[in-house]
């Protein structure tokens, strides 16, 4: 293949990518929201602390039990299907936040998005690996993360407006919480069969049928046997990437049920004050991972990893001590660029260590492991809140990110990557 198709082919991949992140920033809308907003809205309907952590955790376990299974379906069938299942899946999720008007609505919205997230964003993970090339794959998995934050953010500062011209100005507020609720959830739902429309017509599939998996099927029956054994082994870096991750999750899941209502209760009341808190943080997730995601490609996988998880812990015991919004906004908006830097270096290392046909497969692996970790930090969480001081839940989140970067410092290896002088010759092959 001559060099000017090689670079043909990566202006094509590169607007498939383009109309990817455009899908992702439109179904990220209604995710910032969610975080802020759900556990109150659950308060109104008089849903205690472990109840609210519970929301959050049947999200991660329906995320654990899917992802597996998707990741294999993904190397069988293809991507597209399951980009477009899971748009599905999340426009049918916003549809039920907005008509719900009890605890069991909640529920089931959490339940379907749950099913749409553990399809949308591992087939979206999957086609990024599919079109980038080795040396620009931490950077391509950045801009996916980046995307995501911006619709995030943008959804957040439709929503904290749309509640100030309701005459919010309270969180506690529940009237003008619900009905603004309604209304921004009617508007995800379009938003979100918008981006099903832009998959459907501008990204095509991205599984490579001449590859390996077509030469397995000319082998006698054993031979396909052992190789459908070899694609559910997990490797052993994988495993042990794979402990760390669900332990890193459920240190940052213990604080999402929480955060928010230890906010409410002991620092601010004020909508305005809140959303302008949590602001610096959304734009350096906005912003940075695809500036950050490429230091990885560069410097290694581990490196961003550990710091980011040492600022966390940082960021996770400063909140009981520190009674102010501003000292905790810059101390988030810190942790936002470190995980900027380290998500994507990440999602690098499991391609890395998994290789050859079985990139859908360890991304679902590993997406189920950080899932796993939703299950049980939301609900721990809420237990520990409940139960002891307030500072419990915040101090054992520190500690598990402590002990997620040691283990990352002790037990990971990074495998030998690719050259990248070489990388765009020999993927366009």
């Amino acid at each position: 293949m001559s060099r000017n198709e090689a670079f043909t082919i990566r202006d094509t991949n590169d607007g498939h990518l383009r109309s990817l992140r455009l899908a992702v920033f439109l179904a990220s809308l209604p995710l910032g929201m969610l975080v802020i907003s759900m556990p109150l809205i659950a308060r109104e309907m008089g849903v205690g602390a472990v109840a609210i952590g519970g929301l959050f955790a049947v999200y991660s376990l329906i995320v654990v039990v899917v992802q597996p299974v998707v990741g294999r379906g993904l190397d069988l069938l293809g991507r597209r299907p399951f980009l477009i299942a899971g748009l599905l899946g999340y426009a049918l999720a916003n549809a039920v936040f907005a008509l719900t008007s009890g605890a069991g609505g909640l529920y089931l919205a959490q339940l379907a998005q749950g099913v749409g997230s553990g399809l949308l964003w591992l087939a979206a993970l999957t086609v990024v690996s599919d079109l980038a090339s080795a040396d620009r794959r931490g950077e391509e998995f950045g801009r996916v993360e980046e995307m995501a934050f911006r619709g995030m953010l943008v959804g957040s500062l439709v929503g904290f407006a749309l509640l100030r011209v309701l005459g919010c100005d309270d969180m506690n507020d529940g009237l003008a919480l619900l009905v603004g609720w309604r209304v921004l959830f009617f508007g995800y739902t379009a938003a979100t069969l918008v981006a099903v429309a832009i998959v459907w017509l501008r990204i095509p599939e991205t599984l490579d049928r001449s590859s390996g998996r077509a030469e397995a099927g000319t082998k006698v029956y054993e031979d396909q046997d052992m190789t459908r054994k070899r694609m559910w082994r997990v490797p052993r870096r994988l495993r042990i990437l794979m402990g760390i991750v669900a332990l890193t999750a459920t240190a940052a899941a213990l604080l999402s049920p929480i955060l928010t209502k230890y906010l409410i209760d002991n620092v601010s009341t004020s909508i305005l004050a809140l959303g302008l808190a949590f602001l610096p943080a959304a734009v350096a997730g906005s912003v940075l991972p695809s500036r950050l995601g490429g230091l990885s490609d560069r410097f290694g996988r581990r490196p961003p990893m550990v710091v980011a998880l040492l600022v966390a812990a940082v960021a996770a015991l400063a909140v009981p001590l520190v009674q102010s919004l501003w000292p905790l906004a810059l101390l988030w908006a810190l942790e936002a660029a470190a995980f900027a830097a380290a998500t994507p270096a990440e999602e690098a290392l499991v391609i890395d260590i998994a290789g050859g046909d079985h990139q859908g497969t360890a991304l679902g692996y590993y997406t189920a492991a950080a899932a796993l970790g939703g299950v049980i930090g939301p609900l721990l969480g809420g237990w520990i809140y409940d139960r002891s001081a307030e500072v419990g839940a915040f101090g054992t989140s520190a500690l598990l990110m402590g002990l997620g970067a040691v283990s990352i410092m002790l037990f990971v290896r990074e495998p030998r990557r690719a050259d990248p002088v070489t990388s765009l010759a020999r993927d366009a092959q």
